[in-house]
């Protein structure tokens, strides 16, 4: 890995130091503006933020002021959660049990995270819905319509092949799109009652994000598909004229590979940005062995994947954010007391290349917060912390603790 050159680690330093103190972000070609500055963020996943600013405000405190000691300006965040406490890897409580039967503790939660982003200067990107089981998300809209036995993961119905089948029904199905209507209605045209301020009026948020990695599942389902990102996108700025929407895709990879789809989902013209994700242990980009996680063929297909959403983006004219990215600590350990020598070198290689190719912004996944939040045995269990790494998944697995000082030593050099 070659070091960042003077010229490049100066164009980092201007381009970072873009003044985010309020104004609406928009859009100009390929970059986004604020303040009539080009504005390029480094940013994390805090999916939970909403969720602690109603359970533990000062948790969400500490956490808002030490990020921003470490110069993460963005936040991604979801303002979603459907079902009830039936399912072992689901969040619950959560801010919508039933259809239409929204928990005001928790949307008063969102209120006050919102608040005390923007009293630190921060950019909200709101995640409105959920491609997988672990907040509910699609698949639980399709049970309430009535949907039967679906196959969960980590149940004996549990299927890849069903399950794509089972959530690629979401896009026709009336009920679930009137549900999930209903919720960007509620939450866009929302009044935050701890500032007054409207959602939509309100400038710490960025965008609005449709879901988090929406794929079609199945082919016979893609234009459904198109028509719900679309629809749903129109939706949106037919309520909110001030903030940005994007679809939150990985990238080709929830498209078939097929590039015209991911051309053409993005270049509605209620779309404002692109995006990718990258997962290399999960999408098999190595063999699962931790020393291999940073051997050249999964850097050499890292660069491949970001320079081809580049080269879409540069089509469509419009940004491109890397709004996923994670890896194991070494070893392929859970522990916060483990290194994470590799993934630095990998979060690292991402910034250059994103550098390289003008990527618009970064949310590494994901911060966790203090290593007190690290459940040792295992998946989260109700009444655990809320932690970067969500109930379907091992604790500690992709998480950021504010211990992992070597990692935010290499992220600050980008940001500064």
């Amino acid at each position: 890995m070659k070091p960042l050159s003077l010229s490049i680690f100066l164009l980092l330093i201007i381009l970072f130091s873009a003044c985010n103190e309020g104004g609406y972000v928009e859009v100009k070609n390929s970059d986004f503006i604020l303040n009539n500055e080009t504005y390029k963020y480094m940013g994390c996943n805090y999916w939970y933020g909403g969720y602690i600013g109603a359970t533990n405000k000062e948790r969400l405190k500490n956490e808002l002021d030490f990020l921003q000691e470490k110069k993460v300006t963005n936040l991604r965040v979801f303002i979603c959660g459907e079902g009830d406490n039936s399912y072992s890897y689901r969040i619950y409580p959560n801010v919508q049990e039933q259809p239409r039967q929204y928990n005001e503790t928790f949307l008063k939660g969102f209120d006050y995270f919102l608040d005390e982003a923007n009293q630190r200067d921060m950019k909200v990107v709101f995640v409105l819905n959920n491609n997988w089981e672990w907040s509910g998300g699609f698949g639980q809209y399709l049970e309430w319509a009535g949907k039967e036995n679906p196959p969960l993961p980590k149940t004996d119905r549990w299927d890849w092949d069903n399950y794509c089948t089972y959530i690629s029904q979401f896009y026709s199905n009336d009920s679930c799109l009137a549900w999930s209507n209903g919720w960007i209605e509620e939450v866009v045209t929302r009044r935050n009652t701890i500032n007054g301020k409207l959602y939509a009026e309100d400038e710490t948020i960025m965008s609005w994000e449709l879901g988090n990695e929406p794929r079609p599942m199945k082919k016979e389902a893609t234009q459904a598909y198109k028509n719900w990102v679309s629809n749903t996108a129109s939706l949106i700025k037919s309520l909110d004229q001030n903030h940005l929407v994007t679809i939150g895709t990985e990238g080709v990879i929830s498209t078939f590979y097929d590039e015209d789809i991911y051309y053409s989902i993005h270049n509605d013209k209620n779309i404002d940005y692109a995006t990718l994700h990258l997962w290399p242990k999960t999408w098999q980009w190595y063999n699962g062995a931790s020393d291999a996680s940073i051997h050249d063929t999964t850097l050499i297909k890292t660069r491949k994947y970001i320079e081809q959403h580049a080269q879409i983006a540069m089509r469509l004219n419009k940004p491109l954010v890397i709004e996923e990215f994670g890896l194991h600590r070494d070893g392929n350990s859970f522990s916060p007391d483990t290194s994470v020598g590799n993934r630095n070198k990998y979060y690292a290689y991402i910034f250059q290349l994103g550098q390289a190719n003008n990527i618009s912004g970064y949310n590494f996944w994901g911060f966790a917060g203090v290593p007190a939040n690290f459940n040792a045995k295992g998946f989260m269990q109700k009444g655990m912390s809320y932690s970067a790494d969500p109930p379907q998944e091992e604790q500690g697995l992709y998480s950021v603790f504010m211990n992992d000082s070597s990692t935010w030593e290499m992220i600050t050099a980008f940001t500064h």
